[in-house]
């Protein structure tokens, strides 16, 4: 039995967070509604990279659901929604807060036609609080969670992380809450209400008030280099433009580091005898350890050097080293994704889920296109063919004219 299999989730959902949410469930067996408005769909129908005016990273986002076109706007399309949300276990929204109680979707509605029903709602502020009707998108979330800010230096500013960082941490958070609403439901029969947020999945990441309040220290920006709590960890240059991370997380291995560099009378040195010690006195450390990398020459050497050692360590990967590495490969980490048929790209590599699971396995099946489901979803509800293609009518036209 699949892990998700006789589970129904509709999705509300647009752009990265809530779609992602989605996919994961799609892929351990979920039968899952991907409702898109009218003629535009969903925001990501339109991010890079397209071809032939296809994007991927929608169809990757999307993979195994199903796309049913509903005007929300219509009473028609509304009555559907209802319906569909009457018997399902799962609904997904990521509107703006207010929107789906407007429409008469929101989750104090929808409870009282199905009581088990669990209903993630994903933003950007939550829906408590003075900020929650905000609008708000990943960069928003690493701007106001605090992660931003340090995340560079003086001189760059700053920094937002390269990858949606806000989008898939909530994705991830929100899974888990799903998942655990799920067993409080099995337990007791009850679904429940889960409030997603970007900006506090990232500040539940970044935010350490007590540096402040307790121990008056300033939280310092490392730049690309260093860190705040351990020394030596962090991010370091070679002679040959590449970087190398190294991670000593405590005296022995800091200590087992100093040997390897050929200094070991720094084990008996006061500045160094603990991580406090070693933090205060970072400057002091960092010549040492950039005259080693300097010997080393590039960083594959000192990668092999402190593997060689035991030391936790990693050379930075580009998206080549991603793809060729053993370990991606042979753990089985890729996975390609099926877009849709007639699309000049049949399949997009990259890495799967980030969870696995000893009882199953995750499928990636193609969404076939706009508006797939229509017949199929509709049709289980009483409506003909020729009702579909005149609602489907009715409802491009209504866009066009706003």
């Amino acid at each position: 039995m699949r892990l998700y299999e006789g589970l129904r989730v509709v999705e509300f959902t647009t752009n990265i967070a809530g779609p992602t949410i989605g996919r994961w469930l799609a892929e351990y067996g979920a039968d899952v509604i991907h409702v898109e408005r009218p003629v535009y769909g969903d925001d990501s129908r339109g991010y890079p990279p397209m071809f032939d005016g296809v994007s991927a990273q929608y169809h990757t986002l999307n993979h195994g659901k199903k796309s049913l076109v509903l005007d929300l706007k219509d009473p028609e399309g509304l009555k559907i929604a209802k319906e569909l949300c009457k018997t399902a276990d799962i609904v997904l929204e990521s509107n703006r807060p207010g929107a789906m109680d407007r429409l008469g979707l929101g989750y104090e509605a929808l409870r009282e036609i199905n009581p088990r029903l669990i209903y993630g709602s994903i933003s950007a502020w939550g829906h408590k609080g003075p900020y929650a009707d905000r609008p708000g998108y990943d960069v928003i979330a690493q701007g106001a969670s605090g992660m931003m800010y340090y995340n560079g230096d003086d001189n760059t500013g700053p920094v937002k992380v390269f990858c949606e960082i806000g989008d898939y941490g909530a994705a991830t958070s929100g899974f888990g809450a799903i998942n655990a609403a799920l067993y409080y439901r099995e337990r007791t029969g009850l679904g429940q209400y889960v409030d997603i947020s970007l900006v506090k999945t990232l500040a539940s990441m970044a935010v350490k008030l007590d540096d402040q309040r307790i121990y008056h220290r300033e939280t310092k920006k490392t730049g690309s280099q260093g860190s705040n709590l351990l020394c030596p960890y962090g991010t370091f240059r070679c002679p040959d433009g590449k970087y190398i991370i190294i991670a000593c997380s405590n005296n022995s291995l800091t200590f087992r580091f100093f040997r390897l560099i050929g200094r070991p009378e720094l084990c008996e040195d006061p500045r160094f005898a603990s991580n406090m010690k070693r933090l205060e006195n970072t400057e002091i450390l960092m010549p040492v350890l950039y005259e080693w990398l300097e010997k080393m020459g590039t960083a594959a050497n000192a990668e092999k050097a402190l593997l060689s050692a035991g030391l936790p360590c990693s050379r930075v990967y580009t998206y080549e080293d991603v793809d060729q590495d053993p370990h991606y490969n042979e753990a089985g980490w890729f996975a390609d994704i099926p877009m849709p048929e007639g699309m000049v790209l049949r399949t997009r590599r990259l890495v799967g889920s980030p969870f696995e699971f000893s009882a199953d396995k995750p499928e990636y099946k193609p969404l076939e296109g706009f508006g797939c489901g229509n017949y199929e979803i509709l049709g289980q509800l009483g409506y003909s063919k020729e009702q579909v293609d005149q609602l489907e009518t009715r409802w491009a036209e209504a866009v066009k004219k706003s």
